[in-house]
């Protein structure tokens, strides 16, 4: 059975400051430790700045980049993999 993908709005109102955002992909850099990577994060966006709201599936790109520096963070602590 095929899933229904949902549609979003294309703006929204920022429940912080009444300012009308837009959907958009923005370069946001997700660091851990030493290491970061710079992923295209989709959300809704003020015209001007950053201070982005992700609803729904916009936060998966950035929860794979922790994933993949928590686990470069791992095998550094560990040491290198005998060959």
């Amino acid at each position: 059975m095929a899933t229904a993908s949902t549609r979003l709005p294309e703006t929204m109102v920022s429940p912080e400051t009444g300012e009308t955002l837009f959907r958009d992909i923005r370069p946001v850099r997700i660091s851990y430790g030493e290491d970061s990577i710079v992923v295209d994060l989709p959300g809704y966006y003020p015209r001007y700045g950053n201070d982005g709201v992700h609803v729904g599936d916009d936060m998966r790109t950035a929860d794979k980049a922790l994933e993949i520096l928590k686990k470069r963070a791992a095998e550094r602590q560990s040491g290198p993999t005998p060959s």
